[in-house]
């Protein structure tokens, strides 16, 4: 908590004569404060932030009422605060110059004198301790939030124009005063229209930086000004360099740092050819290929082995779309794998996440006068706001726009504007109750399932030992095979028979043993009686036989029949081996009332063409929704046990890898297919499923060659 701001502020620029010695002092020790840092009763205030806070220009509204904006200096408030110094510890902040006893230098990691960055650059220091050192390797930043809090200001001023006006210094030395050195910034985005906005505000605040002054009929800008040339337009660069007369011949003169403008949509190698310390990817849930720039750009950032450059990812919530939302999720929730900085999530407890910035710390009415935030009344504020939007006519739509446009938790900064058909509200709120309680997730059971050789029946077998995949996305230290995850045992009569037709399954497998997608094989259980799930395979074994040979032993053990998506043909052929094709259900007649005069027929299972699968969202739309018939008020969503299920279906669009939700629309089209032929029945048209009820006979159906 920053206890006096205004220590930190200038009141004002005095107003010097360019050729006194006082405006030579002045101005060298305010650049090396931009440069450095600034040091206030043992707190260091770091020089992007100096910089940023004391010189630099932004359009902003006079009072909370203005219809208008004016130019003004930035705000100093925590988030600010924050910003910066993760920006430093990104850059490769490693301690200060002066200070003997602690290094935060990553080299001396489990040494007693080894302090982590974020820790050392915000504490109190008892003096002085000099310019920051900079030996670590960069890495790179992520900052994920709600949109107004002035994020886009801080990085056009603060990293952008920061780095042009100081051509990439680190300290100030008086020996490149009139030589300055180079730097290279590159600034991209998925459309051109969110990097130019950025750069607008670059652009602005580089032409209006103060100090300048007026003597007479002329004018001296202020010694932070640059001369540059160029343009700011997408494929184009600006250019730090000007035309002068030197002893009768036309001379370029300037530092040639470079502010580089590309779009990497359909374009992840945009970036190639450049050499940037500083990469800005501005509103990275809009990009279509956010990985693959990730990737194809990480080599222009390197000298060899080492990593100089650092890339920041800018994400905005409600500003989430298709492919980009997966991958910026992928991105925020596996830092390390991606070589960012990381941070502990202090709100959903998801282990390490990149960096969040939640709705009430960016309402600046709940800051004190220091730019502190009061937490709980603003957190107070927005619940009441939410509870308000709850009761209203569209009370579903009105609060998921809310839930993207002011997230309290990381997850809501990834809810899609588009795409997504769920009740995410609804569904979040599930989410959140069962990951904040163990109590129902105690009665889980997690193990595997054997065939036991006197019965010859399945048995399942408990064993702690094994891991569900419960992360969505992936993250890069997952094991990959997964486990059975057992909700419900399945209910047996007096006679000890499961009933045939009790229960459903929905299955969308895979079929390459050596697949490098993220893509896994699920399967899905469902007790047709009571509407609930109660058992889930999600998994990618070493062989896609052995995936198979689960999801056998789970219908199985389950009596059940498996609808399938049946583009793959490994799951048809393995059964086929066994000669148990008849565990999978034929081809759902329903799909004629869906697809009109339909002429695929592909034996077992259904392909998912896009009129089937827009189908299959309204099916799961309408289960989720579907009150629960013992309890009012509750909904078939607040049955759901499987923590990985939900966080698909929040997330959810239709360009993405969510394979729980595919096998759960499976069980969606065989519940409507069963429901049709109970139709039929009524009909005089009998099936196995209602002969399964009364006929005892077929209960030995699934007892038979295991």
């Amino acid at each position: 908590m920053i206890i006096n701001k205004d220590a930190f502020l200038l009141k004002e620029i005095p107003q010097f004569h360019p050729a006194s010695e006082e405006y030579l002092l002045f101005w060298r020790e305010e650049k090396k404060r931009c440069i450095e840092g600034y040091w206030v009763g043992g707190v260091w205030m770091p020089g992007n932030l100096y910089f940023y806070v004391n010189y630099w220009t932004i359009l902003l509204n006079k009072t909370a009422h203005s219809k208008t904006k004016t130019p003004g200096k930035p705000f100093l408030r925590d988030l600010e605060w924050e910003f910066f110094y993760n920006w430093c510890e990104a850059r490769g902040f490693s301690g200060f110059s002066e200070d003997k006893e602690f290094t935060c230098d990553r080299e001396f990691i489990g040494k007693d004198n080894y302090v982590p960055a974020a820790e050392y650059m915000r504490r109190t220091h008892k003096k002085n301790l000099g310019h920051p050192l900079w030996e670590n390797e960069a890495k790179n930043f992520m900052m994920m939030g709600s949109r107004g809090f002035g994020k886009s200001y801080s990085v056009a001023g603060g990293v952008i124009g920061h780095e042009f006006v100081f051509d990439g210094m680190k300290t100030y030395d008086p020996e490149y005063i009139g030589n300055p050195p180079s730097t290279e910034i590159v600034t991209g985005a998925g459309d051109a229209k969110y990097s130019g906005d950025i750069l607008k505000k670059t652009q602005f605040g580089l032409d209006n930086l103060p100090g300048g002054i007026e003597i007479g009929n002329k004018f001296f800008p202020s010694p932070f000004s640059k001369q540059y040339g160029g343009s700011w337009y997408s494929g184009k660069e600006v250019i730090a360099e000007y035309k002068k007369k030197l002893g009768g011949t036309w001379k370029v003169m300037g530092s040639k740092s470079k502010i580089k403008h590309r779009t990497f949509k359909d374009n992840p190698f945009a970036a190639n050819g450049t050499r940037p310390a500083v990469m800005v990817m501005e509103e990275i849930g809009m990009f279509n290929n956010l990985k693959a720039s990730h990737e194809a750009s990480v080599e222009c950032m390197k000298n060899g082995a080492y990593k100089f450059g650092s890339c920041m990812y800018l994400g905005t919530g409600g500003d989430m779309e298709g492919g980009g939302t997966v991958d910026a999720r992928d991105m925020f929730y596996n830092p390390d794998v991606y070589d960012m900085i990381s941070f502990n999530d202090e709100w959903e407890d998801k282990g390490k996440i990149s960096y969040f910035v939640p709705a009430y710390r960016g309402l600046n009415q709940f800051k004190d006068k220091n730019g502190n935030t009061n937490e709980a009344p603003a957190k107070e504020y927005l619940d009441e706001f939410r509870e308000k939007l709850k009761k209203s006519k569209n009370s579903r739509s009105a609060l998921d726009a809310e839930l993207q446009n002011r997230p309290l938790v990381p997850s809501e900064v990834f809810l899609t504007r588009t795409g997504n058909l769920f009740p995410v509200a609804d569904l979040l709120t599930r989410l959140a109750e069962l990951e904040a309680s163990n109590k129902e997730r105690n009665h889980d059971y997690v193990g595997d399932l054997y065939v036991d050789s006197t019965s010859n029946k399945i048995k399942w077998k408990p064993n702690a030992k094994l891991s569900p995949i419960v992360d969505f996305p992936l993250r890069g230290s997952d094991d990959l095979a997964g486990c059975v995850v057992i909700y419900e045992m399945p209910y047996e009569d007096p006679d000890g028979n499961i009933p045939y037709g009790m229960y459903l399954a929905g299955t969308d497998p895979y079929d390459h043993d050596d697949s490098t997608t993220s893509s896994l094989g699920s399967t899905i259980i469902l007790n047709k009686l009571t509407n609930r799930i109660v058992a889930e395979y999600t998994g990618r074994p070493e062989t896609a036989n052995q995936y198979y040979e689960k999801v056998r032993r789970l219908l199985h053990f389950y009596n059940a029949k498996c609808l399938y998506e049946n583009e793959r043909k490994g799951m048809y052929q393995y059964l086929e081996f066994k000669n148990q094709t008849y565990l999978l259900l034929d081809q759902p007649e329903i799909i004629k009332d869906v697809v009109q005069n339909s002429r695929v027929n592909r034996g077992k299972g259904m392909h998912m063409s896009k009129p089937l699968k827009d189908y299959g969202e309204e099916l799961i739309k309408m289960w989720l929704l579907e009150e629960y018939e013992e309890k009012e008020g509750l909904l078939n969503l607040h049955k759901i046990r499987s923590i990985p299920l939900l966080k698909e279906l929040i997330a959810y669009n239709d360009i993405g890898n969510f394979d729980r939700v595919m096998a759960f629309m499976m069980v969606m089209y065989h519940l409507q297919e069963v429901k049709k032929m109970k139709v039929e029945k009524e009909k005089k048209i009998s099936t196995i499923y209602d002969q399964s009820f009364w006929n005892k006979n077929l209960f030995s159906k699934r007892r038979k060659i295991i």
